[in-house]
């Protein structure tokens, strides 16, 4: 087989042309010849389509915000000091270091205000307390 290169053999001219300034004004003239449509205008307020469907939309967006609003309104119930008291009474694994651990400065404070301790009590309290545990230690 002959080897061939584009670039050396001559080339063929084709026998199309464009005119002069064929694609300047082209669109000019396409335009001209398509026949012109008449638009017809129809109101958007005499179509019940549309208000069924807007206000199916309102009601929808009333009924999401109003569904959101009541979720982020729940309020927790707290139980009385009577349902606390028995449940502390009836669990027998609560040390009283648990209850240290969940005070913080505030809680000491209220407590020591809240709780009138006489001298009376804290003389029975020390002479009741077996003190051998703590010297033989």
């Amino acid at each position: 087989m002959k080897p061939f290169n584009l670039d050396k053999e001559p080339k063929i001219k084709s026998g199309f042309t464009t005119p002069d300034n064929y694609f300047n004004d082209f669109t000019e003239k396409l335009m001209q010849q398509l026949p012109e449509r008449e638009v017809k205008v129809v109101p958007l307020y005499k179509r019940a389509t549309v208000w069924v469907s807007s206000i199916a939309a309102i009601l929808v967006v009333a009924l999401g915000v109003s569904v959101f609003f009541k979720m982020d309104t729940q309020t927790v119930v707290q139980p009385d000091a009577t349902t606390l008291e028995n449940y502390l009474v009836y669990q027998t694994d609560i040390t009283p270091s648990d209850f240290i651990q969940g005070l913080d400065e505030s809680d000491i404070k209220e407590l020591e205000a809240s709780i009138a301790v006489s001298d009376e009590a804290i003389e029975n309290y020390f002479s009741n307390e077996n003190y051998d545990i703590y010297i033989n230690e």
